[in-house]
């Protein structure tokens, strides 16, 4: 074989004398290193021959890319090449598998920075085996940008080769998309397909060879969704497919990873784990955990149906909370009344079917959501293709606006007819869509639980880090909120947006929480959008029992200021205040308000009961940027005007312990227009003196100013720029906790860098209160509020180990 150019002849030399698979091989990578299993498969030399030549291919176009520059001859001679992917797959026909995908790729991106996904072989949207793994991993994954497709060929390619003897071709131009693909990843997530469920030994085939050619480790994928149901046989045959899994992937000269079992169908999966982690510690069997069987992933959801039915939305919110559960169809033909009849021996969640000439159908469902009279129907699909009439559409519209009273019914339009739209009703299969993300939360979360991360990628680093990747990041939040399980109140329960917030808090598991509001309208809400706020503390504040308590309490704070009693009451009664005096008496560990007020009516009460810590007199701010290079605090962008020296040492300090909670090594830079001695003026002055106070409270954190932002940032321009200044050498290139001179130049910067990048901007979250406070945006998401209860809870957590230190402390 000719020897290969650019510098990598060496490898090529290699592989003409070493065969690409090697028995008793370490692999040393992500994964837990242990001793290979594999030895070359038995067959014909020509396949043996074509694997190589891809191997040294592959190997010889990769070699010249700088992110991989690491993958020499030499770690190749010693059989240390580092895995940079894994293949996905099953020895049977298995589908719905979606929540190990999503559950793996949440697992890998805590290790890996870049995650890509490919695959291969993409079912038809036709065929038996159609899913959606390609839209979701490519959201999940953040892969919108990719230019190129994320599978190699269809199904139908796929099978038209095989039959007309074309294998190789086919793996070879399989290939070349995957070496396009895998640009710019650390990691890639191979998912094999199950081409059709009458050929799963041809899909093995294909599979073997793609693993092969790529130089895969397997994992596979077993489903038990059909098997027994007794914790007792379950452990037997999980333990024994695991085993028949093991002897096929490496009686096919594959490495194998080890096996997971999805959808296992068991009443005490708690129980089932632990009965395998002692039956495992006795046997050599690379089992990594299981996925039990889960209601609310099988459940139909109305974006998915809607999704299977073709349908057009007309009327109603337009952003479906895919929290939506469709229970069944109901056809309504007859009359208004005996609908009505009918649908009263159904549960919530029923899709009525009707034609668009009948009004009253439409009309009367929607008013017999006031007093709740039947169940609740998820939507209303009009056949034909077909409009209301006008007078109808008018009466729809003014609905519309009326959302948060909870009567607007989604409105949907299919162009068949009610027969046939009822008949592919019935064959509407649950999956999950890009959209389905409580279906995408509750994946992660059960993956997370009964999968053993540790033995898939080693165990992950808990401990403080300069800087992590966005959805590092985000994971440590919900880790953390989830560990710790802080109690939260939330004061603005007539919001929407806080209901279903507080929904999807219970269901992770994030917090315990408290909502503030009319029980009655909070419990219409939740049952009109399907939420479950039964584990939440709803409260009203006119009829709570802390209530004279609460009065004295503010009195008792405030009396000073001419507050009397009468008044007292009136200001406690406010949900804002209440909330502020749940914390502060130890009620709640902590409070999120402001999607309905302003953030003067948020922070107000807090300054005036909680007040500052002791040590740092200064209440302010900081934004969680997550970009793309990692995640960076700003501070201060939301609270104080212009500050002084002073002022401005606080927030540096107060900043960088923040970072410390959230896990990162603070390297903090007060930001001003130039850069050391470089210049002068009253601002440079100002930064100057505070990063001087700053470095005295905390001579122990490295705290650099001032500094240009680009200086801070970018180490290459932090070399030239610092060059003369040793004192700046930890901070320059490498901050990721960064002070403004000023609350114009702060807010600007972090709106400018959201607008321009599309980052994530968590925040502002609040510090220097002795107790958690945090304010959100009036334009917050779902998603923002979420994120801030977590961020509370952790402040939360962090506030009450602090307080529990310090009398220790006192006792010493």
């Amino acid at each position: 074989m000719n020897e290969m150019v650019d510098g990598t002849g060496d490898v090529a030399r290699y592989f003409t004398t070493t065969p690409p698979i090697q028995p008793n091989v370490s692999v040393s990578c992500g994964f837990a290193t242990q001793a290979s299993r594999t030895s070359t498969a038995d067959g014909d030399s020509h396949r043996t021959m074509w694997t190589l030549r891809n191997t040294i291919r592959r190997t010889a176009t990769t070699a010249v890319r700088p992110q991989r520059r690491a993958l020499t001859a030499a770690a190749i001679a010693q059989g240390k090449v580092p895995i940079d992917n894994l293949f996905v797959t099953s020895t049977e026909v298995t589908k719905k598998t979606a929540p190990v995908l999503i559950g793996l790729a949440n697992t890998l991106e805590q290790k890996f920075s870049r995650v890509g996904y490919f695959r291969p072989i993409q079912p038809s949207k036709d065929s038996s085996m159609a899913d959606h793994h390609v839209e979701v991993m490519r959201e999940q994954l953040g892969l919108n940008k990719e230019v190129n497709q994320l599978y190699g060929v269809t199904s139908e390619r796929a099978i038209e080769s095989w039959l007309n003897g074309k294998e190789d071709d086919l793996v070879e131009e399989i290939l070349d998309r995957f070496e396009a693909c895998r640009e710019g990843h650390d990691f890639m997530i191979i998912e094999g397909s199950q081409i059709s469920k009458h050929e799963s030994a041809m899909s093995w085939k294909i599979n073997v060879d793609i693993a092969k050619a790529i130089g895969s480790p397997v994992l596979t994928i077993s489903d038990f969704s059909e098997s027994a149901n007794t914790n007792g046989e379950l452990l037997e045959e999980i333990l024994s497919r695991t085993a028949l899994n093991e002897d096929q992937v490496t009686g096919a000269g594959l490495n194998f990873i080890g096996n997971i079992a999805n959808r296992v169908n068991t009443k005490d999966p708690k129980g089932l784990r632990e009965a395998l982690r002692s039956k495992l510690a006795e046997k050599d069997l690379q089992f990594l955990g299981f996925l039990p069987k889960d209601d609310f992933i099988a459940s139909k959801r109305l974006n998915e149906v809607t999704h299977q039915l073709g349908a057009t939305q007309l009327f109603g919110t337009k952003a479906i909370p895919n929290n939506v559960v469709v229970t069944s169809a109901v056809v309504a033909t007859s009359a208004l009344k005996d609908l009505f009849a009918h649908l009263k021996n159904y549960k919530d969640g029923a899709l009525v079917i009707t034609s668009a000439d009948r009004s009253d159908v439409m009309l009367g469902l929607m008013a017999s959501r006031l007093p709740g009279i039947l169940p609740n129907v998820s939507a209303i699909v009009l056949t034909n293709g077909s409009y209301p009439h006008s007078n109808t559409q008018e009466i729809l519209q003014g609905v519309e606006a009326l959302d948060k009273t909870g009567l607007s019914i989604p409105i949907f339009s299919v162009p068949e007819d009610t027969f046939t739209t009822a008949d592919k009703f019935t064959k509407v299969t649950t999956d999950i869509l890009p959209t389905s993300q409580l279906k995408i939360d509750r994946s992660k979360q059960l993956f997370d639980e009964f999968v053993g991360k540790e033995g898939l990628i080693g165990e992950l680093d808990e401990g403080m880090v300069v800087n992590r990747s966005p959805k590092q990041f985000q994971h440590f939040l919900f880790s953390k909120s989830r560990a710790v399980k802080r109690h939260i109140v939330l004061t603005e329960g007539e919001d929407i947006r806080v209901l279903q917030a507080a929904d999807q808090v219970l269901r992770q598991k994030l917090a315990n929480v408290t909502i503030l509001g009319n029980p009655s309208d909070i419990e219409r809400h939740a049952k009109s959008l399907n939420l479950d706020l039964s584990g939440a503390n709803i409260v009203r504040t006119a009829d709570s029992d802390l209530l004279q308590q609460y009065v004295d309490c503010y009195f008792e704070k405030r009396k000073h200021k001419g507050v009397t009693r009468e008044s007292a009451r009136d200001a406690v009664l406010e949900e804002t205040c209440f909330g502020t005096m749940m914390v502060e008496l130890g009620d709640a560990d902590g409070m999120v308000s402001g999607a309905c007020h302003t953030t003067a009516n948020t922070i107000r009460p807090a300054l005036q009961l909680i007040k500052t810590t002791p040590n740092r007199p200064i209440v302010s701010s900081v934004f969680f940027m997550c970009l793309e290079d990692g995640v960076r605090i700003y501070g201060d962008c939301a609270v104080n005007t212009d500050p002084s020296a002073q002022d401005l040492a606080q927030i540096a300090v107060t900043s960088a312990e923040s970072a410390e909670a959230f896990g990162l090594i603070p390297k903090v830079a007060l930001l001003s227009y130039a850069t050391g001695d470089s210049n002068s003026g009253p601002i440079i002055d100002k930064v100057r003196e505070a990063t001087k106070i700053a470095q005295e409270l905390r001579p122990d954190l490295d705290i650099y100013g001032p500094i240009q932002y680009d200086a801070a940032v970018d180490e290459s321009i932090a070399k030239t720029k610092l060059k003369a200044i040793p004192s700046g050498a930890k901070v320059g290139g490498q901050a990721n906790v960064l002070i403004f001179p000023d609350l114009n130049t702060g807010n600007n910067t972090y709106k400018a860098v959201q607008q321009s990048t599309g980052c994530i901007a968590m925040g502002p979250m609040l510090q220097g209160l002795r107790k958690p406070v945090n304010d959100l945006s009036r334009g917050a998401t779902v998603k923002d509020i979420v994120t801030t209860v977590a961020i509370t809870a952790i402040q939360a957590d962090q506030v009450i180990l602090s307080r529990e230190a310090d009398a220790v402390a006192s006792k010493l």
